[in-house]
């Protein structure tokens, strides 16, 4: 109950205003990895995302839907399952928060390549909207970094006063490094 409620937070800093790709997104799929069962952190991370998505396409008028979008989200089922496997290392928050940044970037970026129809398929093609989205990187990167911390710093903090009752607190705390 608690990674859910702290991944509905997230969804709500996603849609308000901030600077380019510095959004909680990708820290909300490596904490739903780090703090859930698997297949419950890509069930939670898939429809945080459609619903932020959802409120984006209202609000500001983008698709909600494009042949991009299943690169966007297997990035973010990547950094679900980074976090997931960095859980108890030393240093696993940012690792798994740095290393989803880059797997979410080039699986993203990827898919621009193949499906938006902007680039040539060709290498050249392919490193040009590579080099195109690299001035975004350093938000994504940044901002999976940062809010992985908050949120891993947050629920260590509230779930040490939750962790009896299991249904707030599916994973101990004393399984979680918490940098």
């Amino acid at each position: 109950m608690l990674p859910t409620l702290l991944v509905a937070l997230c969804v709500v800093l996603r849609v308000i205003p901030h600077p380019p790709n510095f959004a909680p997104a990708g820290a909300t799929a490596v904490f739903a990895g780090r703090t859930m069962k698997p297949w419950s952190a890509i069930i939670l991370v898939a429809a945080a995302m459609f619903v932020g998505d959802a409120a984006l396409a209202r609000l500001r008028g983008y698709p909600l839907f494009d042949a991009v979008t299943p690169f966007v989200y297997g990035g973010f089922f990547l950094q679900a399952f980074l976090g997931r496997a960095l859980r108890s290392k030393k240093a696993g928050t940012i690792a798994a928060a740095a290393l989803g940044a880059v797997g979410f970037f080039a699986l993203s970026n990827f898919g621009v390549w193949v499906a938006a129809g902007i680039y040539p398929h060709t290498t050249v093609g392919l490193l040009a909207c590579y080099l195109a989205a690299l001035p975004f990187f350093g938000g994504t990167l940044l901002g999976d970094v940062l809010f992985s911390v908050a949120l891993s710093a947050l629920y260590k903090m509230l779930a040490k006063r939750l962790e009896p009752d299991r249904r707030w607190v599916p994973v101990p705390t004393r399984e979680l490094a918490i940098f």
